[in-house]
This record gives structure tokens, sequence and C-alpha cells, in this order.
């Protein structure tokens, strides 16, 4: 038992590496490509916010616990439902800012586009999860 336990934590660390390694490439892309860009007051790594990693982390576990609860639609919807209110929430407090070149269609103050990443985001989060913690006796 206490084996399988510390597998199950090794595959979650595992998780979180995976998940955080993806938003720094992802957010390093959007910030290259000049889609939008964070002010200077937050605390980064690699000029990505610590924040924003840590909420695509949570945006994947999160997506993994409701696809496990209440399935597929709904995992895949965690993404879209929890970066919904971020996006109106930093538009307002100024946490980041959207360069509107990118996309004529904005929906709360971000790209529909982005909408579309965060349900990739969602479905690879549920993906890589059934993938690594399966359990190997």
């Amino acid at each position: 038992m206490q084996r399988l336990f510390a597998l199950h934590k090794t595959r979650f660390l595992v998780m979180n590496a995976i998940f955080a390694y993806t938003a720094i490439v992802i957010e390093l892309s959007g910030i290259s490509l000049n889609m939008y860009f964070y002010p200077e007051h937050f605390g980064t790594i690699l000029g990505v916010p610590t924040i924003v990693i840590a909420g695509w982390v949570v945006i994947g576990h999160t997506s993994w616990i409701i696809y496990k609860k209440f399935g597929w639609i709904a995992g895949l919807l965690t993404g879209i439902i929890i970066d919904l209110p971020l996006e109106f929430l930093a538009f307002h407090l100024g946490w980041w800012t959207w360069i509107p070149s990118w996309s004529p269609a904005l929906f709360f103050n971000a790209p529909a586009l982005n909408f579309a990443v965060y349900l990739s985001v969602s479905l690879g989060s549920i993906l890589t999860y059934k993938y690594t913690m399966k359990t190997q006796l």
C-alpha cells in the first residue's frame, strides 16, 4: 500500500512538472508573438509570471478531477470555466493585456481563440493523466 502511495505521489509530481513546463512553453510563445504582455510587478520564471504557471497546474488537475466525476464534456469545459472569470479580472486589474491585433473576436476582453487553447489544455491534461496515472502493480 505504501509503495502504491509513493508511486502515485511521484506521478502527481511528474504531472505538476509536465503542466508547468507546458505552461512556460506556451506562454513564452504567446509573449514572443506579441499576443499579450505581462506587467513587470509579477515574479516570473523565464518571463512568465509564476501565478500564471500555477494557474495552468490548477486547471490541469481540476480538469482531471471534474472529468473523473462528471465525464468528458464537463472535464473539457473546466479550463474555460476557470479562465473566463480570470480574463475578466485580469483586464480590469491589469494583470495581463491582450494585444487586439491578433483576434478581432473578443470575449471577456480576451480573444475567443484563447478559450480554444484552454479547451485543448483540459483535453491534454485529461489524456496525460490517463496515461501517467495508470497503476502497474
